[in-house]
């Protein structure tokens, strides 16, 4: 059998908050990217 310990370092917060924001801001700019190629006023007219 294999234990680990439970212990949970400070940084381990830095860390998960800075890889969280870190994809959130890459996902929203590609996003924002991809979206400002569509023409919202064409996308309006067709049928779907």
């Amino acid at each position: 059998m294999l234990r680990f310990a439970k212990v949970i370092q400070p940084m381990s917060y830095v860390y998960s908050i800075l890889i969280t924001v870190g994809f959130t801001l890459i996902v929203n700019i590609v996003t924002y990217f991809a979206l400002k190629k569509i023409n919202m006023i064409e996308s309006l007219k067709s049928v779907e």
